[in-house]
This record gives C-alpha cells, sequence and structure tokens, in this order.
C-alpha cells in the first residue's frame, strides 16, 4: 500500500508486510559480510534474530540488511568505507526518535547503531563534558546530576543527544542557557569519505556553522561532541490539569507567563492540549518548572489560582524529570506523526490554535490508540540573542525579536491503516493554524527540524541566504552526495 499524504509528490510504502517483505541487494548482504568479518559477529546484528527496539512503529516494522554496532570512531570510520565501498545504503542511530523510515532504521540496509559509543566525560573543572554520538539524554543528565551539574538537554530521557543538538536542541532549559546547539563547542565527525576531523569555530568554521543547525545527516556521521555544562542541583518541578471550564482563562495565563516573564531566567513553562479518545474529551495540562528547590514560587501564583482537577509539585534533578533512556519492547511501539509551525507571540492565535484543534479531532476519533496533543512553548528572547555565539548558527533567527512561540502537533497511533486519515487532519489542521497567524500578522517561517514532518520544506524556512550557505558546504564535503536524497545515507530531511 502506497500512500502520497505526507506530501504532494511524496510517497510511504507503510504496512508492515511491505517493510519486513524489503529485498536485500546483493550489495548490502556483501556489505553485511564484510563488517562481520572486520569486527566480528557481535558487531553486526540481521533483522530475523535480532532483538531491537525503536520508538516509532513504522520504523520497528523495517527490514534492514544487518545492524552494525560500532564501539568507536575508528570502527565508524571503517564500516563506512567497506558500506561505500559496496554501494550499500545506510541509516544511522543514535536514539532512534525520528518518525519515517530510512531516518534511523535502513529500509534494505544497514542500521548503524551507535548505542555502544554513549560515554560521558566531564572535564575536571566542570565546564565542558565529552559526549559519545550514541549517547541518550538520560545518559547525559544522569552522568551531570552526580556532579550537580547539567547542560541544556530535552525533556525526554531516550532522546539521542547527537539529532537533538545538531536541529536545534529546544530545552526546559533555554531562559537560562539557551538552545543545545549553541553550548557546542566541538564535534568529531567522520565525512562521507571516511576522514576523521575535529570541527570547530576555528576549525573548519563553515562546517561548524552548518552543522549547528542541518545535522550530522547531510555532512557525516557525528562521533562525539563537546558541550558546555553549567552548575544545576535540584529543582523545582510541577504538573497541573485543569477541566475545559478554564481553558480560556489557563491559556490567556500561559500567554501572560510566556511575554512578561521572557527575560525570567529562572521559570520554564509548556501546556499539552489533547484529546483523550475514552472520555472523548479534551485535557489541558501544563509542567511547569524553577531552577531553585522553593515550594511554589510566585511566579505561578496567577496560574495556581485557577482551580485545578489535579496537581502535584516536588523537588527532583533534570536527569530525573526527563524520565528513562531506555525504550521497552512492550508494549509494542505506536506510531507517530509531529509537525510544527512558529509564530510571533498572540493571544488570540493560542487561542484560536485550541478551537482549530477541536473543529478537526472528528475525522480522527475513531482512529485506534489516537492520543494527539498540541504543545506551544517559547523560544525565549535569551535563546535567539545566544545564537550569535562563535559565529552563530544556520537556523536564521538571528536579529528576530523574542519571544517566538514554536507548536508541535505530536499524535501516537495503532494501526497503519489509519495513516492516511491521521496525515489528512495534520493538513488541515497545520493549514488552518498557518492562515490564522497570516491573517493576525504573527506567521514566522521558521520550522524546527526536530519537530518537523517529512515533507516540510525545512532548511528554506532558515532563509534563502542560509539555505544556499548550507548547500554550498554540503556540496564541499559530500561531492559524491553520499548523505543526499539520491545518495546512500537518503533518509531524513536533506539539504539536496
Amino acid at each position: 500500500m502506497r500512500l502520497s499524504w505526507l506530501f504532494p509528490g511524496w510517497t510511504l510504502i507503510s504496512s508492515a508486510s511491505a517493510y519486513q517483505n524489503t529485498t536485500i541487494s546483493p550489495n548490502c548482504q556483501n556489505a553485511c559480510q564484510l563488517l562481520q568479518v572486520a569486527f566480528g559477529p557481535t558487531a553486526v546484528q540481521y533483522f530475523a534474530q535480532d532483538n531491537f527496539t525503536i520508538w516509532d512503529a513504522k520504523q520497528q516494522e523495517v527490514r534492514y540488511a544487518c545492524r552494525f554496532e560500532p564501539s568507536n570512531t575508528t570502527d565508524v570510520a571503517a564500516g563506512l568505507r567497506i558500506l561505500t565501498g559496496a554501494w550499500c545504503n545506510f541509516a544511522v542511530k543514535c536514539g532512534g526518535h525520528s518518525r519515517d523510515p530510512d531516518f534511523s532504521s535502513s529500509v534494505g540496509g544497514v542500521t548503524i547503531d551507535l548505542k555502544n559509543m554513549n560515554g560521558v566525560e566531564a572535564a575536571n573543572n566542570g565546564t565542558r563534558a565529552r559526549i559519545g554520538g550514541g549517547a541518550v539524554t538520560a545518559d547525559v543528565y544522569a552522568a551531570l546530576d552526580a556532579r550537580n551539574l547539567t547542560f541544556a538537554g530535552g525533556r525526554v530521557g531516550s532522546v539521542g543527544v547527537g539529532g537533538f543538538a545538531t536541529g536545534g536542541g529546544t530545552s526546559p532549559l533555554a531562559s537560562r542557557h539557551g538552545w543545545a546547539i549553541d553550548s557546542i563547542y566541538e564535534y568529531e565527525l567522520v565525512l562521507p569519505n571516511a576522514t576523521v576531523v575535529t570541527v570547530d569555530e576555528h576549525q573548519h568554521p563553515e562546517l561548524y556553522w552548518a552543522l549547528r543547525g542541518a545535522g550530522g545527516g547531510n555532512f557525516g556521521i557525528i562521533t562525539s561532541f563537546v558541550i558546555q555544562n553549567f552548575p544545576q542541583g535540584q529543582l523545582y518541578a510541577g504538573s497541573r490539569a485543569w477541566n475545559g471550564n478554564y481553558t480560556e482563562r489557563v491559556i490567556d495565563e500561559v500567554y501572560n507567563l510566556y511575554t512578561s516573564q521572557d527575560n525570567n531566567s529562572n521559570m520554564s513553562l509548556e501546556y499539552y492540549y489533547g484529546y483523550v479518545a475514552r472520555s472523548d474529551n479534551y485535557s489541558l495540562a501544563a509542567n511547569v518548572r524553577y531552577y531553585d528547590p522553593v515550594e511554589d514560587p510566585q511566579v505561578f501564583d496567577r496560574l495556581d489560582s485557577i482551580p485545578a482537577i489535579a496537581r502535584s509539585q516536588r523537588n527532583i534533578t533534570l536527569g530525573n524529570l526527563a524520565g528513562p533512556g531506555h525504550i521497552p519492547a512492550t508494549p509494542p511501539p505506536l506510531r507517530h506523526l509531529f509537525q510544527t509551525t512558529t509564530n510571533f507571540p498572540s493571544r488570540e492565535w493560542l487561542q484560536n490554535s485550541l478551537r482549530i484543534f477541536r473543529e478537526e479531532i472528528g475525522e480522527v476519533k475513531s482512529v485506534e490508540g489516537i492520543n494527539p496533543q498540541l504543545i506551544t512553548y517559547p523560544i525565549p528572547s535569551r535563546a535567539i540573542r545566544g545564537m550569535t555565539v562563535r559565529g552563530g548558527n544556520a537556523l536564521g533567527l538571528n536579529g528576530v525579536q523574542g519571544p517566538l512561540f514554536v507548536t508541535l502537533l505530536s499524535t501516537a497511533w495503532a494501526s497503519a491503516e489509519d495513516d492516511a486519515r491521521v496525515g489528512e487532519f495534520y493538513d488541515r489542521v497545520f493549514k488552518k493554524l498557518e492562515d490564522s497567524a497570516q491573517s493576525l500578522n504573527v506567521y514566522h517561517p521558521y520550522k524546527y527540524i526536530g519537530y518537523g514532518r517529512l515533507g516540510q520544506d525545512i532548511f528554506s524556512s532558515y532563509g534563502e541566504a542560509n539555505n544556499e550557505r548550507l548547500v554550498q558546504v554540503q556540496e564541499s564535503v559530500d561531492p559524491q552526495g553520499i548523505f543526499t536524497s539520491g545518495g546512500l545515507c537518503h533518509g531524513g530531511f536533506k539539504l539536496r
């Protein structure tokens, strides 16, 4: 079954049988044998015997020729030489939180799984740490928590830091420390020709700029990077939930917090507006944080004056807040779809976004396992100002007067039979969201790659000049096009 709802002209094979009946080419059969000879049988796992769980069911269904588990940068470089020499397609997995085949799990090719390269080595002075290319968020938080340190990490423990921190790295710490890409001092990168280079603002500065926004999936394989650390002990973390009678009032107060507290580096907040299938109703919840272990921070007093149906709070470390790094095999993974849009602050737009969500939910209410959530939180002005350090990044937000609002629609569901319905639901919701932003004159073109949907033109959203500059960098390091849409590593968001 082929579906074309992702984007005009795009196709996605969506049935499990289609993936699992993938024909493995002689090139990739040969590549897997060569990898096994070079690295031993424990480093190469074959699909039929593999015990492998990945976050998204669409990727879990993929039949790969084999999964290669390198132990270090030398292994990655040697493995890449084998794959390009055999001309076998491949994908690179860090945490594996992508949502489409060939992003982290190769259809019919070799999945390079960096999970063994997950070390975290903090410098003695506590200001920097070297992170392995296969580390997930929970690994890094746990290692740094032990020293009362942290980094500009994410909200989910099982997300790979490599992909997160090269596409932007929106963080609950953004109001204090900016986004993850602006806290990276150095990358160790295996280029498409299997050469290993160190990339920073002094060595390969154009490539350093490009990696900060366009990710390793366009330029090679990131095997480690050096990040900035920050002092951080326990913090206040709370959650709130409200019934539908208070939705407008809560969103109004959230808007006040997002805008009036834009320069408050001690707090963060995001809300979740979701459809609950079992009750055929809507839920509104928020996570609130204050970066000192105080009780009932006053900044949330007006929000807390709105009667809540559920409330929790505690002092906790970021490592415990983000959750586990392991993805369990049971229950089996669901299918997921993300899509994102960005706009300037607008109280009216926030209210409109929830109304649009409710208007369009009817067509997917009967989808098995459906769990859609509309999430909006700010890019604080402090984070935008930080995007100029060490030569800046590729996102194209320099000079923007913040804050900006990033909105994510995240949906999980159970069956491939419903892929088209979910995709069409997204088409309608995002057309209305962006039409509303345009009509209110608050639309911003930026699309956060970590929340991108296959078919969204992510890199054009960085601006024409940045897009052209990124393509030039990609062409300079990958003249053969190994990491392009027509090359061997063709999954993911590609510059060309």
